[in-house]
């Protein structure tokens, strides 16, 4: 099987994220200046590669397509796409609330707050899932190198996975604003190249003769 890169991008920051609110799938969120900043930062290391995207796939909330935007303005994908398994997760009531809410409730319910989940909503444990499922169509799916823009929650999930971790290492796998997380596949174990780089560390870590 030919190699196959695969970026994992949060989105940039949010004026919401200054707040302390919880967006999950009730916050859509526009980016802070900082937020907008810190994408493009990333848009322009990769770009400074020479990399070429046969796809990119986008959460459907706006603070990714908004990121998704300024990244296809440099990078030109070939395809880009929205994916609903890379949404936030479903917060239920908790969605626009403070962020703090979610850890007092999943504790009032003696739950593990990875495993809570509001009426309607999800747990982390759904949320993985859902970012499991799109990980195993793309590294066997036909295109060379993709880009997915998603959420620190679900790409954190996702990171788990990978490294064979358990949700008491939750909070060390979460990126910060824009952070960047490149893999390897080439049909054995994924290799991690990079893992919630911030962008202003892109330009040490990304090399234009092995990035692809």
């Amino acid at each position: 099987m030919r190699t196959k890169h695969i970026y994992l991008i949060k989105h940039g920051e949010t004026e919401e994220n200054l707040r302390g609110i919880h967006q999950g799938q009730a916050v859509g969120g526009r980016l802070s200046e900082r937020g907008r900043n810190d994408i493009r930062a990333v848009g322009a290391g990769l770009a400074g590669t020479g990399i070429t995207v046969d796809q990119m796939l986008v959460s459907p909330m706006s603070r990714c397509r908004e990121s998704a935007a300024l990244l296809t303005a440099v990078l030109r994908p070939t395809n880009v796409l929205v994916d609903e398994r890379l949404a936030a997760k479903n917060s239920g009531h908790l969605g626009g609330q403070p962020r703090e809410l979610a850890a007092s409730e999943a504790a009032h319910h003696g739950v593990p707050i990875h495993q809570f989940r509001t009426p309607g909503g999800e747990s982390s444990e759904d949320v993985q899932a859902r970012y499991v499922d799109l990980w195993n169509q793309v590294h066997t799916g036909p295109h060379r190198t993709t880009v997915l823009i998603g959420h620190g929650g679900g790409i954190a999930c996702l990171l788990l996975w990978l490294t064979g971790n358990g949700f008491e290492r939750y909070l060390q796998h979460v990126p910060g604003s824009a952070g960047l997380t490149w893999v390897e596949a080439d049909g054995t174990a994924p290799h991690i190249r990079l893992m919630n780089v911030p962008p202003a560390s892109l330009p040490s870590h990304l090399d234009p003769r092995t990035a692809r």
